[in-house]
């Protein structure tokens, strides 16, 4: 079969122009021309629903609601112009917290934008020595991904004792925001929760707890760990927190016969730098009624 095109002044098909993206701030306005000399019979679509007629498509006080496709059509049918609308924020400085769960080689940084952008955003990492040095050595806060909203420094070089500045910089098509945080890893410890947590009922109404260290504190032989039990039983107001021990198990004694108990670990730096881990996955037990 014979394709037949519309157009009397040409043999060829019409050519359809690329879609253009077009990066707009919520709450602004835009015009979308429709340029191929015709001005008469023009109509727009958005998402291929009839929107508006004429040469020229206004959009004032932009919602997420106009984001889309919009085309422009020629008397005869075919797509003149085509556009995307994005819709979002420009970037805002990030709000950026640091803690490190494997001290002292490992520091994670993650951060949060209020508004969030609502746009393809990527992020600048990097981290220096807050030092005297005129031009210290820049390094780069890895992330896996280069729109994660976290990033890992991480190196046998890394101090624990010497300030580092982070910078954040949030980059869209709106524009870009930057933070720059000063972090001390000695005061941003933070392990992750304890593992393997177990309770043994033992004679005498007493329940004997064991843990082991978080897998991502590789060394609590040279940078030791210390935990605190937490047991519930009942109600909120029903609770108790022990410790700080300095081993991987305690003993608690004086427990009721019958009744459920629910223990979680925390860890903290020996030495009390920065904060504690949340707690670990609860274990239950029920202490036997004989």
């Amino acid at each position: 079969m014979e394709l037949i095109w519309s157009q009397e002044t040409t043999n060829e098909p019409p050519k359809q122009r690329p879609t253009k993206d077009i990066y707009l701030g919520i709450g602004s306005s835009v015009e979308l021309p429709c340029t191929d000399g015709v001005s008469e019979g023009l109509q727009w679509r958005r998402n291929g629903s009839l929107v508006a007629s004429g040469p020229v498509l206004n959009i004032h006080n932009a919602s997420l609601g106009d984001k889309g496709i919009y085309t422009c059509h020629g008397p005869n049918g075919d797509t003149i112009e085509s556009f995307h609308l994005h819709l979002g924020y420009a970037p805002s400085p990030p709000e950026v917290q640091c803690f490190v769960p494997r001290y002292p080689l490992k520091a994670l940084c993650s951060w949060t934008q209020t508004p969030d952008p609502l746009l393809p955003t990527h992020y600048i990492t990097t981290y220096w020595s807050d030092s005297e040095e005129q031009l210290p050595a820049v390094h780069s806060c890895q992330k896996q991904r280069d729109q994660d909203r976290q990033c890992v420094l991480q190196g046998e070089d890394l101090n624990p004792y010497i300030a580092y500045l982070v910078n954040i910089t949030a980059v869209n098509a709106l524009g870009s925001a930057t933070r720059i945080l000063s972090v001390l890893l000695e005061e941003m410890v933070k392990p992750d929760p304890p593992v393997d947590v177990k309770a043994t009922a033992l004679p005498g109404k007493k329940v004997q707890v064991q843990w082991a260290p978080p897998p991502t504190w590789t060394d609590p032989v040279t940078f030791p760990l210390k935990y605190k039990v937490h047991f519930y039983w009942g109600n909120p107001n029903l609770d108790s927190t022990l410790g700080p021990y300095e081993s991987e198990s305690m003993v608690w004694s004086g427990l009721a016969a019958g009744r459920t108990y629910q223990i979680r670990v925390s860890a903290m730096d020996f030495l009390g730098h920065g904060l504690s881990s949340e707690w670990s996955d609860p274990v239950n037990i029920t202490l036997p009624k004989s």
